[in-house]
């Protein structure tokens, strides 16, 4: 692109200069068209170009665009919070709407920070999450994220929370699971519980299905209710992270529905807007909202843009399609094509390693030797090379590195826009299979299955 004075993430890219979108794909400044394969930073899950989200916003910003929340409501957000209510599992009867994952993530900290020290329970300062995990950019978002490399410039100033291994089954490092899940990752929150002092914790935050460093990494069905289980026991609040999970993902509205589970706080962002504005929040149970009544305390924790019109508004929107155009029933249908679709990659490949299909989340991890699951040296860089490649044909996808131990391992994940269709589906696994099988045969790297 141009010479700008934009500052990107890394100055060494070359960013295509987009112009527009529409469904799946998006369109640069040259008219070439690229495959949305990770709907924008997996937020953009009602596709591109949606004019009737668009016209809800500027309808609504002709009306109301903004009310201060210390001073006020309003009651497009109140519409919201009532819908938001009636999808939700359990008694997540409360919502508090801010701008994106990252506020709600920190907004969730301090929620359970204050409903301890409301208790009596002051010193429960620690909140424990797991490795390979991405909570968010902000300190307190940081502090719980589980992927060194983002940690590392800026460790001095995250406070010391405790990280357990995350359930990553094609590698666990546990003893006596013998490709049967034993639970031991799930009991390890126990032991870094009592490790710290269940006195000093206040929360354990993780994703139903990892999008950190193992993408698409499924926990069994025994998973979740075992850490429910282990927070009741010792009063430690769980906070269920659907930023990219939630909305319609995994076929449910929240993925944590699949284990059946409801957790104290629900922090969600990303699709609720389907990527048309700034959008986040935390769903809440009803007993620490009772927590705060009770105590007549205020929250102490503000964001200008806590309860916006404009942001609730496009949310409603979003809820309306996903009801109407039956999004939920058509990632069920669809997910079951990408699921087999991915899986036909395996046998002429055999650098594919693992394939993670869950919903429209589609994560393959990629080896040197399927045998023994070794994988390709950090310097052979082929989850780069791949995503390159694709990138040039068009098709944009998540191409990541170090996901064995943050230094080694290639994946390659994939979670479109939730109105993708089968047709769409093929064709761009289509590309990945040609791409993948090039560059097999130029680096060398076929090995015997």
């Amino acid at each position: 692109m141009a010479e700008t004075t934009l500052f990107h993430r890394d100055p060494s890219h070359d960013y295509p200069v987009i112009t527009r979108g529409e469904g799946v794909y998006l369109y640069d400044e040259d008219g070439k068209r690229y495959f949305d394969g990770i709907a924008g930073a997996s937020n953009v899950t009602l596709g591109h170009g949606r004019p009737r989200i668009a016209d809800a916003m500027a309808a609504q910003a002709a009306e109301l665009a903004y009310c201060f929340s210390v001073h006020f409501t309003n009651r497009t957000a109140a519409d919201y919070a009532r819908r938001l209510t009636a999808i939700a599992p359990g008694d997540l009867n409360n919502v508090y709407l801010v701008s994106g994952g990252s506020e709600a993530i920190e907004s969730a900290l301090k929620l359970a920070r204050q409903y301890h020290i409301q208790r009596g329970n002051a010193q429960k300062q620690l909140a424990i999450s797991r490795w390979r995990s991405y909570h968010g950019a902000t300190v307190g978002a940081l502090s719980l994220t589980g992927t060194p490399a983002m940690r590392g410039p800026f460790t001095a100033w995250l406070p010391p929370f405790p990280h357990i291994d995350a359930c990553y089954p094609y590698r666990c490092r546990y003893s006596g699971c013998g490709g049967t899940c034993n639970l031991s990752c799930a009991r390890a929150l126990e032991n870094a519980i009592l490790e710290a002092g269940p006195q000093n914790v206040a929360a354990f935050v993780a994703e139903p299905i990892s999008m950190g460093g193992s993408g698409g990494s499924v926990p069994p069905s025994d998973y979740f209710p075992t850490i429910r289980e282990i927070c009741d026991r010792y009063d430690i609040l769980f906070i269920a992270d659907e930023i990219v999970n939630g909305f319609g993902r995994t076929g449910r509205y929240f993925a944590i529905e699949h284990w059946d589970v409801v957790p104290d706080l629900l922090v969600f962002g990303k699709g609720a807007s389907s990527g048309y504005c700034p959008l986040g929040g935390v769903l809440v149970r009803d007993g620490i909202r009772q927590s705060f009544t009770e105590s007549d305390d205020l929250f102490q924790h503000i964001f200008t843009y806590v309860d916006n019109p404009v942001a609730a508004r496009v949310g409603l929107e979003v809820l309306d399609i996903i009801e109407e155009e039956g999004i939920l029933e058509h990632v069920q249908r669809v997910a079951a094509h990408l699921d087999d679709a991915a899986r036909r990659l395996r046998e002429p490949h055999p650098t594919v390693g693992e394939i993670r299909c869950f919903g429209l989340i589609l994560g393959v991890e990629f080896v040197q030797d399927r045998a023994t699951k070794q994988p390709f040296p950090a310097s052979v860089e082929l989850h780069k090379k791949l995503g390159a490649n694709l990138m040039k044909r068009g098709v944009s996808v998540g191409a990541t590195g170090g996901g064995v131990d943050f230094s080694e391992g290639d994946d390659l994940r994939i979670y479109p826009p939730l109105i993708v269709t089968e047709a769409q589906i093929d064709e761009a696994l289509s590309a990945v299979e040609e791409e993948l099988t090039r560059l097999e045969s130029e680096l060398g790297l076929l090995t015997s299955a």
